[in-house]
Parts: structure tokens; sequence; C-alpha cells
């Protein structure tokens, strides 16, 4: 028998296991897709396993590690709003303070956060963007041409927040249908993204804030992308879309604020996070 929580974030939604005790993940991959599945099992994507903290990562504070499983098994360096989860658990279950900044260690490295009082929103350092990383993109991209599947963007780049994204400036949206197809064969653009990669599609609004479609690497479409929101506001501050500052950035499941200041710095994310259900299966 399991024990979970279901969480979401902006609609993000996951199933968090806590294993605080733990170094890696007690429930097998299988066991963790299968959590996944909509139809047979809770339904999220991905499973969010709260697991104690490394030694590096105590060294500077943090008492728990976020571990994540896509719904295909893989694994990713960092969920943004899956951290937004785990913080609210873990503020809810009285082992983090609220309205204190507080460490948790990722894959992508250790990160601070702030449950805020309201115990509804939670506040992130993303670290910062960087729009160079030879492992995740052998070629960067900046505001570049880039063609898939007989399809030309011509305002591509690459941006890291731990995890790899490429933002695509477009005049409308994609359709759903149309971002499933090329969401799907842009991740496995092995020559592109030797590690496949996340997508977004975004378009600026008249009041200054964007609207986001995401295809999330492992995941397919969903309603937000914490990482994907601090990656499009990074890349259109990088060519001056949008002024440094805070923007909101508008997905299918709701609104994020995102921070971006002075090259090489955090980038900050807050936005809204709720409990759904708790269970044991």
């Amino acid at each position: 028998m399991v024990a979970f929580t279901k969480l979401e974030a902006t609609g993000n939604d996951f199933v968090v296991v806590d294993e605080d005790a733990g170094l890696s993940p007690a429930l097998s991959v299988e066991v963790r897709r299968a959590l996944c599945d909509r139809h047979r099992g809770v339904g999220g994507d991905g499973v969010l396993t709260i697991l104690s903290a490394r030694d590096d990562a105590r060294a500077v504070g943090a008492r728990y590690r976020m571990h994540i499983t896509n719904p295909d098994g893989s694994v990713p360096e960092m969920c943004g709003n899956g951290l937004r989860c785990v913080a609210l658990h873990l503020a809810q279950t009285g082992r983090i303070a609220v309205d204190e900044d507080v460490v948790v260690d990722t894959d992508a490295g250790p990160r601070t956060l702030r449950v805020l009082r309201s115990m509804a929103d939670v506040t992130i350092d993303m670290g910062p963007a960087r729009f160079s990383s030879p492992a995740q993109f052998p070629r960067a991209l900046d505001r570049a041409r880039y063609a898939i599947a007989g399809v030309e963007f011509a305002r591509a780049t690459t941006v890291s927040m731990g995890n790899p994204h490429v933002v695509l400036e477009v005049d409308a949206l994609p359709a759903v249908d149309d971002a499933a197809r090329l969401g799907r064969a842009i991740e496995m653009d092995a020559a592109a993204f030797p590690q496949r990669t996340n997508v977004e599609w975004t378009k600026k609004n008249a009041d200054g804030s964007v609207d986001v479609v995401v295809w999330e690497r492992g995941a397919g479409l969903t309603q937000a992308c914490g990482t994907g929101a601090c990656g499009v506001a990074a890349a259109l501050v990088r060519h001056g879309v949008v002024a440094r500052g805070t923007t909101t950035v508008r997905l299918p499941g709701g609104p994020l604020r995102i921070t971006v200041g002075a090259p090489d710095e955090s980038v900050w994310m807050e936005g809204p996070v709720r409990r759904v259900f708790s269970g044991v299966g």
C-alpha cells in the first residue's frame, strides 16, 4: 500500500510520495509510472518523491530533497511547479516554517523557497537562466531560425533553468493538435537536443503579459510549467520583448509571476498551489 497526496500548482498536477528518511525512491519506476496513469492510477504530470537531502545540500541548510519521475519514467532535473507542491506539503505537515526562507535539494541544485502565510502561494528562487549549455544544446539558439517537421520558427531561443527549454516566439499560439505533433518532434530532435527538451510557444499581449503553451519533456502537453515560464520570461527580457522586472506569464492552468533581474541573477517565480486530496492505494 502506498500513501500519497495529490497536489496541483497552476494546473500542473502531481502525486507526492513522502519518503523523507530515504535517499532514493523506494517505489519502482514501474509503480511511479502507474501512479501517473489518469485512467488506471491516481493521475498526474509526475510523481514527486520527498527524500532526505544529500550531504552537499545539507551543507547549505537543506533537510529535504525533491525527486521527480515523469509519466514516461524519465527523471528531469527540476520542476518549479512540483517544487511548489512539495513546499506546501512540507508546510502543511509542519516540517518547514511558513513565511521563512527554506532550502530544498533538487537535481538542479539547492533551491530557496518561501511558503507565504496564506498557504496558497509559494515563491521560489529558481536560479539564473543560462543561454549556453553545451550538454543540453550543442548549438545554442539565440532568437535564431529553427525548422522541424516541415515548419520553420523564425525566433527560437534555447535556455536552461537547470533543465533544457526551447522558447519559440510566435504571432499566434498553436492549436492543441499542432502543439502535440510539433512538441513531440521537437522534444525528440536528438541532433539539436541530445537530452531532449521542453518546448514553449509564447506570444506577448498588449498589456505586457505573455501567453504560453507548453510541451513538457517526458509528460507532453501540460497546463503549466514553472521552469518553462521562467525560461520564457528570461528569453524575452534578453531580447527586449518585455522589460526587466516582473512579468505575468499566462499558461492554460493560470498565471505565474516571474521576476527577471540582471544577467546571471536568479529568476524568481511566484504562484498558487493547492492540496487536492490524500489517499492510500
